[in-house]
């Protein structure tokens, strides 16, 4: 019987050996993965962020084509920014939602409810912004009238009228060179801001952009007649202010109600360094909702992301302004 020679032990390789990882070998790994997903999630967050400005710079170019659109079909004159009830019934204004019913005054007196027909009543390029309202058609009159994303430039074009007695009167309409009646008075339409996006604020100090926050009518340039109504800060020594809870200045009026707690959410300021707008008198202001600028659309129809400090140029909001030696601390009567 023939005899077989044993096979001898298989012999693991150093190589093969080698093939294993070791914990901190394994913990490196997961490192450079957790640190190539936190670059991919701040890569997408800047992209998602840059898509929803051009977006939001879109409809608010079609919302500036619907306000020129209204000036052409009215004899060129400018979209009236602010009527009372009184100055609409003395000038018989009325304005209709997309079921031809009239709307009540109280909402009709603020621009949206008259240029909502001029944009084919789509309500998504000024109200899409407001998360409580998946569907953009089920948005009440008030908040179509007070909240839209983009503020007119309502006091220095068109004016803001009021009933003083029995006559209608124009807010500033005794300033020559003021107050832009029609297109044509507009002297520099490169840079005439239009409609900006806006928010109606209490006094206090505005570090952080904010998406959602509630948009308002109007907005006022930093110093309206002769009050200084914001300005733009570094907010380098300012620290932390909680504007919350603060009680409403002299404004407009009888529109003061707009700013009382029951009617706007309390201003939580955002800790953080960075430019700031530091609101002095309660109003309708500049607002950064995407990013550190504020959008804005010109009355040569063009659009633009705005630095804060750029909108203290009294120019962008006032014809009188431009001639002015100093724009920027411009004042009138």
């Amino acid at each position: 019987m023939t005899a077989h020679a044993s096979c001898p032990p298989r012999r693991t390789s150093p190589r093969a050996l080698s093939r294993a990882f070791t914990i901190v070998e394994l913990l490196v790994v997961i490192g450079i993965i957790a640190i190539l997903i936190s670059l991919t999630s701040v890569a997408l967050s800047q992209a998602g962020g840059s898509a929803r400005q051009s977006r939001a710079l879109s409809g608010l170019k079609q919302v500036g084509t619907a306000w020129l659109q209204y000036s052409n079909q009215n004899d060129d004159r400018t979209m009236i920014g602010y009527a009372d009830p009184g100055v609409q019934q003395y000038f018989k204004m009325k304005a209709k939602d997309r079921a031809g019913n009239t709307v009540a005054a109280a909402d009709a007196a603020y621009y949206p409810h008259r240029l909502l027909p001029f944009l084919g009543y789509d309500r998504s390029l000024m109200y899409e912004y407001i998360a409580e309202y998946e569907d953009v058609t089920s948005i009440p009159d008030n908040v179509i009238a007070q909240n839209p994303a983009w503020g007119y430039n309502a006091f220095y074009l068109g004016g803001w009228w009021e009933m003083q007695g029995s006559q209608p009167a124009m807010r500033y309409g005794q300033t020559a060179g003021v107050v832009c009646r029609s297109v044509a008075q507009i002297e520099r339409p490169t840079e005439m801001i239009v409609f900006s996006a806006s928010t109606a604020a209490e006094p206090g100090l505005y570090k952080a952009p904010d998406e959602l926050r509630l948009g308002s009518s109007w907005v006022c340039p930093h110093i309206v007649g002769q009050e200084v109504i914001w300005r733009s800060t570094d907010g380098g020594n300012y620290g932390t202010i909680d504007a919350s809870g603060g009680q409403p200045g002299a404004v407009l009026g009888t529109l003061a109600s707009l700013y009382s707690s029951a009617n706007r959410p309390n201003v939580q300021t955002v800790q953080g360094g960075g430019a700031a707008l530091e609101v002095i008198v309660a109003q309708s202001v500049p607002h950064r909702r995407i990013k550190n600028f504020v959008q804005t659309v010109r009355a040569d129809m063009s659009t633009a992301l705005q630095g804060l400090g750029d909108l203290m140029n009294q120019g962008r909001w006032i014809n009188a302004a431009g001639r002015s030696s100093d724009p920027f601390n411009y004042t009138h009567n």
